[in-house]
């Protein structure tokens, strides 16, 4: 690659980051807020530990009295301190915005939740009106690229003076919180943050990732012929043909690969099976499908 040829790609770069960048911060803003406020609503409230330095904040109230949103600002320019030291610049200023907007919003929204008082009942409900909010507006953060900072900064460290992933470092650290939280609050408590957790999780990707509504196939088999047209004539769906070699008889084969519908792939499945029982078969979720071509069942044109 040339001089020129490599800062073209760079200024495509800078312009693909720029896009979007002030709607997104505002969209950031507007989650960021209420993830800060449903924290005090139900979560502070309530003495849950999901786990982050969110949660630690609240053992550290419990302990000492000092308020989540005045902890959360010492700790995290402490971690910055740190991320500064041990990752450098560039990566610590990846999660900037982050770090410094979230313990801020949760200051701001402290004393506001004294006024909202949202309970049911039954405390079940409680939690899983808590759990499906932060969850959304967590997930719309996550979605536009920013983050809370906090256990992020931690994480990043993690990750870059070990071997293990992000998600595997952010684990690890939720499971030290929760289990400090444990003596502190007691067990059924947090029984409560771990179910909160793997909700979050599942609404968290809902929103990042979406309804995964459509599969991806690999179909591997030795003569892809008769399954080729019966996903043209038969099925009605688009098909791209892959050449491909064996590990081990190294022989060359097509490799046929096809989206097809959720609602369809079970039949789909087992009609492939049908014509090639030992048919090599590899299926992904897929999230979002754009372009492609499919036949249509009746030609309206």
């Amino acid at each position: 690659m040339g001089l020129l040829d490599f800062f073209r790609r760079k200024k495509i770069l800078e312009l693909v980051k720029e896009k979007h960048r002030i709607q997104r911060l505002i969209i950031y803003l507007f989650a960021c807020f209420f993830v800060a406020l449903t924290y005090n609503v139900f979560f502070v409230k309530n003495n849950l530990v999901i786990g982050g330095m969110s949660g630690l904040a609240i053992v550290v109230k419990q302990l000492t009295g000092l308020s989540t949103g005045t902890f959360l600002i010492i700790s995290t320019l402490i971690l910055l301190f740190i991320s500064y030291l041990m990752v450098g610049i560039k990566e610590t200023s990846k999660g900037l915005v982050g770090a410094v907007v979230y313990p801020i919003l949760v200051s701001i929204t402290e004393p506001l939740s004294n006024y909202i008082n949202i309970e049911f009942s039954n405390f079940f409900f409680t939690i899983m009106l808590a759990t499906l909010i932060y969850g959304i507006f967590l997930g719309i953060v996550y979605k536009v690229g920013y983050s809370t900072g906090g256990a992020d900064i931690i994480n990043a460290i993690i990750v870059k003076h070990s071997k293990i992933s992000i998600g595997t470092a952010g684990m690890y650290i939720n499971i030290v919180i929760i289990f400090i939280a444990m003596f502190v609050f007691g067990v059924s408590k947090s029984v409560y943050a771990i179910f909160i957790l793997l909700c979050l999780n599942k609404i968290e990707d809902f929103i990042i990732l979406g309804n995964s509504d459509s599969k991806l196939c690999i179909i591997k088999a030795k003569n892809t012929k008769y399954i080729e047209k019966f996903l043209y004539e038969d099925f009605n769906i688009g098909f791209s043909l892959l050449e491909t070699k064996g590990g081990v008889d190294t022989k060359k084969r097509n490799t046929i690969m096809c989206v097809v519908t959720s609602r369809e792939y079970y039949r789909f499945k087992n009609l492939i099976l049908d014509i090639d029982p030992k048919a090599f078969f590899v299926t992904h979720n897929c999230y979002e499908v754009l372009g492609g071509k499919s036949k249509r069942l009746i030609d309206l044109s």
